[in-house]
This record gives structure tokens, C-alpha cells and sequence, in this order.
């Protein structure tokens, strides 16, 4: 496999990954705050959400406001994933065609 190939894959797969963390941010904050019983979205900015004596509720509205970034960084991800299915098909028929 090429240099060239090899950085592609590289790109591809650091595109993919990073095309993830959006959501991870909005699963974190969603999950966070079910797990310490607040009440997510608006009413966070009322209430807050406690945890261990302190207002986390900025730290978790940061989070969640990675939801609009998610919605672009979701697709950009899934083409990133079926270049990358599509160049290991490729590269696999290439190895078995060498091999015949």
C-alpha cells in the first residue's frame, strides 16, 4: 500500500473519529443530567443541576449546544465511513487479485 494510500486512510479515520464527538458531548449531557435527576433543557437554566453541591448546569448546556454541530458532523462522518468501506473493498480485491 501506498504513502499516499496509507494517509488517506489516516484522514478518513481522524475525520470519522472527530465527526463523533458532538455526539458524545450531547449523549454526556443528556445522560448526566438524567443521572442526577435534572430536569434537561430550558428548566436547567431555572433549576440548575446539582451535583455534589455545585451548579453543573453550564457545563451541561455548553455540551448540549454541540447539538446544531452534531447535525452537520453526523453526515460528514457517515461519507467518511463509506470511503473508508470502500477503499478497504478495493484494497482486499486488489490483495486477492494478486494472489491469484
Amino acid at each position: 500500500m501506498s504513502l499516499r494510500r496509507r494517509i488517506l486512510y489516516a484522514i478518513l479515520g481522524l475525520t470519522l473519529a472527530l465527526s463523533l464527538v458532538p455526539a458524545g458531548l450531547v449523549y454526556w449531557a443528556h445522560a448526566t443530567a438524567q443521572k442526577h435527576g435534572c430536569a434537561f433543557g430550558m428548566a436547567m437554566h431555572e433549576n440548575g443541576c446539582w451535583v455534589a453541591g455545585e451548579n453543573i448546569a453550564s457545563q451541561l448546556n455548553a455540551a448540549y449546544a454541540k447539538a446544531a454541530l452534531m447535525i452537520v458532523s453526523l453526515p460528514i462522518g457517515f461519507v467518511a465511513m463509506l470511503a473508508l468501506i470502500g477503499m478497504i473493498a478495493v484494497d482486499l480485491r486488489r490483495r486477492a487479485a494478486q494472489q491469484d
